[in-house]
């Protein structure tokens, strides 16, 4: 017929709009996935509004945070854990206010709630997310929504990376390679925190931004091989997911840690093998807790954390995020506008 498929931006806006021929209990717009593959495999459509179950809140997302762990989902890398089941919601990061409590909800209707969706391939990216009281907070009350939800995924990351799989130490030597990145900005300042001597690896144009954020060194890896350097490290905190722990074992010192953030084979052939040794190689496994997003809402809202956030994309326009994302040139984090 000769007729052109419509950009995602314009099946978004060929919709009909919310509050006027839908009901607001019965659909909202979210953006899916109906099979696993590039970016252009998101769509946006209108699905069924959930109900919170028992324990639960209906959250209004306001913002998304868009991650590494996203696009992952969406090429089918963890398909073994996110099935087959299609059309997809997919992403993890939410910021928005409570609607609607379930049953035993600690949170009551009109919270500023920010949080990660713990599941494999979430529920984010939508109007509405029903979501489990304990993977959510109180936002920070210093910041807008749009900067809490940057937060959640990348900032437990980086605190359940040091403080919980390294157990860093005040007085030890950490390095961040990829310190400039989603993850890596909050590492470098959580890593200080922790009171640790901070090396963060980054490109030249992002120098400066490491060393505002309170890095002790910084190393540019255009211009330097980190198998060439002479210091040892407590940690080896390998946010950027390029190395392994045989190229930089010898990087660390005798009973140094190694901390990748990308699930293999390989990363986990050296956890296995590395559990009885001194030196270790450690995966992070993320998990939403109350605990650890009260704690980084403390210290976000007494100016200790900064939330570095690059571009803002409007929900139709996610293809573009995810895109965008895939370079590895974001400083800081991507994030979703629903509004």
């Amino acid at each position: 017929v000769g007729s052109r498929a419509l950009s995602l931006r314009q099946t978004m806006s060929a919709l009909p709009q919310y509050g006027k021929q839908l009901h607001p209990t019965e659909t909202m717009r979210a953006v899916v996935i109906d099979r696993y593959g590039g970016p252009e495999v998101l769509r946006a459509t209108t699905t069924p509004r959930p109900t919170p179950k028992r324990g639960q809140v209906l959250v209004r997302t306001r913002f998304i945070g868009v991650n590494p762990k996203d696009v992952i989902v969406r090429k089918g890398k963890f398909k073994v854990a996110t099935g087959k089941k299609f059309p997809m919601i997919v992403g993890h990061d939410i910021a928005g206010e409570v609607v609607e409590a379930g049953v035993g909800a600690d949170l009551s209707e009109g919270d500023r709630v920010f949080g990660m969706i713990n599941d494999f391939a979430g529920r984010a990216y939508a109007e509405f997310a029903a979501v489990d009281c304990k993977q959510l907070a109180l936002a920070p009350s210093s910041v807008e929504l749009d900067v809490a939800a940057a937060v959640p995924l990348a900032a437990q990351t980086a605190l359940q990376a040091l403080r919980d799989d390294s157990r860093v130490q005040p007085g030890q030597r950490v390095l961040i390679n990829g310190a400039s990145g989603g993850v890596g900005v909050f590492a470098v300042q959580i890593a200080k925190i922790l009171g640790a001597e901070v090396t963060a690896v980054c490109s030249h144009r992002n120098v400066g931004l490491v060393e505002d954020l309170g890095a002790d060194h910084v190393i540019d890896y255009t211009s330097t091989e980190l198998g060439s350097l002479d210091e040892r490290f407590d940690v080896f905190f390998d946010v950027f997911g390029n190395y392994n722990f045989g190229d930089v074992s010898h990087l660390l010192t005798p009973r140094g840690t190694y901390v990748h953030t990308i699930p293999s084979a390989r990363v986990i052939k050296d956890v296995a093998r590395t559990f009885v040794r001194r030196k270790r190689a450690k995966l992070v496994v993320v998990r939403s807790r109350r605990s650890d997003l009260d704690w980084l809402r403390q210290r976000i809202d007494a100016g200790r954390i900064r939330v570095v956030v690059d571009r803002t994309f409007s929900l139709a326009d996610a293809a573009d995020a995810h895109r965008y994302l895939e370079t590895k040139r974001a400083r800081g984090k991507v994030v979703l506008s629903v509004d």
